[in-house]
């Protein structure tokens, strides 16, 4: 087989937490889930624990399929009551909470009518105004701070649109925060400065 391609447009972001998250389980409960991908090899599913296998060294097993049975991965080394099999369970359901939308990549292939269909929501940590919305990267005038690499979690997170500038500038009003061209994610209500240095690490 060919070797397997991330997909370039993978709607999910996997950041430091999730990386770490999901090697923790393939090292510690084995490997849970299967990865999907298509006839050219390109994955559909799967991105984030393809990348960790990888790095581990973990051999990949394929299994052709033309999307007309349900493939199911019997783990003969578990029971119902190992510890390992509990931790599977919950690391399988938890991981992917630990990574966010590519609200970008999403709105490149899908429009709001196809999203509503789909009942598809954006609900993980922060707001943040469209952009280039990964939590690990670095981010620029961010109030009057630059921060980098730490994962962030709060509540719920949104996706805010404006149809115009001036519909931009009145949501500034509204939540009472400088708001810039640059802007790509705010807290609300806004952080107090040293509290937001205290979540963040400045750049070096």
């Amino acid at each position: 087989m060919s070797e397997l391609k991330f997909d370039p447009n993978n709607y999910r972001i996997h950041g430091d937490k999730n990386k770490r998250l999901i090697q923790k389980s393939l090292v510690e409960c084995g490997a849970g889930r299967s990865i999907l991908f298509d006839n050219d090899n390109c994955i559909i599913a799967g991105n984030g624990v393809y990348e960790q296998a990888q790095e581990l060294g973990l051999k990949v097993r394929v299994i052709e399929s033309d999307g007309t049975e349900l493939i199911a991965i019997k783990r003969t080394d578990l029971t119902t009551e190992d510890a390992r099999r509990k931790a599977l369970a919950l690391a399988d359901n938890y991981t992917s909470d630990t990574s966010v939308f590519d609200v970008e990549a999403v709105l490149k292939d899908f429009s709001e009518e196809d999203l509503d269909l789909w009942e598809f929501s954006i609900d993980t940590g922060d707001i943040f105004l469209q952009g280039e919305n990964d939590p690990n990267k670095e981010f620029e005038d961010l109030g009057d701070f630059a921060f980098v690499n730490k994962d962030i979690s709060a509540w719920k997170q949104i996706l805010v649109s404006f149809k115009n500038e001036e519909d931009y500038k009145d949501f500034a009003k509204l939540i009472n925060q400088k708001l810039t061209d640059k802007s790509k994610s705010i807290f609300f209500p806004a952080q107090e400065n040293e509290k937001v240095v205290d979540i963040y690490e400045l750049p070096k």
